[in-house]
């Protein structure tokens, strides 16, 4: 089922919809049009994969995977349409071979790779701590 087709089918099951996410984005979504209208729809967005570089997706090797650079690239865009508190970002370490022990980037990608990164493409440190802490900790609070 595509992603826009899910959250569609979410919204109606109000107030389940803003603590929806949608995961592995940079896999599923390329076009920055249909990106911006998913958006719309209110769930979170979730770029889950950093670390992973890989030329095509597994499952699929018609999906050229994106780069770490093109994901950073792709949340400034989203940062930039207002959608900084609906982004959230993780890596998928779900094999061994993904460990820093077997030859893998490691739990610590993100903070000692990425975030550096994103400061230097010109993301701010708020939208930083809004990606990492901020949109975790509400997504993850239900009252």
């Amino acid at each position: 089922m595509l992603p826009s087709r899910l959250c569609e089918f979410c919204r109606r099951l109000e107030p389940m919809c803003p603590k929806t996410v949608m995961s592995h984005l940079d896999r599923t979504i390329f076009d920055e049009k249909k990106l911006l209208e998913f958006a719309e729809l209110g769930s979170y967005l979730e770029y889950d994969l950093f670390g992973t570089e890989l030329l095509n997706y597994q499952f699929n090797t018609s999906v050229d995977m994106p780069s770490d650079n093109d994901r950073i690239k792709t949340l400034r865009s989203l940062i930039s349409q207002g959608y900084e508190d609906r982004i959230v970002i993780s890596h998928d370490i779900h094999t061994k071979n993904r460990l820093v022990k077997y030859g893998g980037h490691g739990y610590s990608h993100i903070l000692n790779n990425i975030v550096p990164k994103m400061l230097l493409r010109g993301i701010s440190q708020e939208s930083i701590d809004k990606i990492l802490l901020g949109n975790p900790k509400r997504w993850l609070t239900f009252k």
